[in-house]
């Protein structure tokens, strides 16, 4: 009798409770990624909310001077008298201005697995977060100035010290008799695509 219920037990748990365990530890292991991921969200979450806590505390002067510095929008109107205006403090004016917006730096959207996609292995549907990252793009502006060479040095000193960030990328002279200069200038300036 012992024998009979021995082979019979065995006999169970090769045909109907192996297969059961096989399932169970998949729904496991499954079941601790979701666990995982669960605790990784409610980690964001804690962040997300820590983060625009930090922007609410930040004054609104502020905030406009981080818009000025990269603004999320192309305004090259703007840009042309602002750059204009700060000529126009240094006594001339700028003329033959162009201005392009192109793309520079361009970082593609990201596809972030999430802890179900591990879970694919086992027989689940895999989840992939598409997260949209910011672009960062340029504006490209060129202009001509006549001027002596110390109003242009100031100028450009107060160019650098402007909020919004601006890189020269060429700049030429032409030399006169009269001590004032004809300068070309190339300004490459960033705007960031939301």
């Amino acid at each position: 009798m012992a024998i009979i219920l021995i082979i019979l037990a065995l006999g169970v748990y090769f045909t109907f409770t192996k297969s059961l365990l096989t399932e169970t530890s998949a729904i496991r292991a499954t079941n601790k990624q979701y666990t995982a991921a669960i605790a990784n969200a409610e980690q964001l979450i804690k962040v997300r909310d820590n983060i625009l806590k930090q922007w609410r505390n930040i004054s609104s002067e502020d905030q406009e001077r981080l818009d000025k510095m990269i603004p999320n929008t192309v305004d090259n109107i703007r840009l042309i008298i602002d750059l204009n205006s700060v000529a126009l403090r240094h006594g001339f004016s700028l003329r033959n201005i162009k201005a392009t917006a192109a793309q520079s730096v361009s970082r593609p959207t990201q596809s972030l697995p999430t802890a179900a996609t591990a879970a694919a292995e086992t027989g689940a549907v895999a989840v992939t977060t598409i997260i949209a990252t910011p672009t960062l793009d340029t504006v490209s502006v060129s202009f001509g100035v006549t001027a002596p060479y110390l109003q242009f040095l100031s100028f450009l000193q107060d160019l650098e010290a402007d909020l919004r960030i601006m890189d020269i990328t060429h700049l030429s002279v032409t030399a006169n008799d009269t001590g004032v200069y004809d300068f070309g200038v190339g300004i490459k300036t960033y705007w960031l695509r939301q």
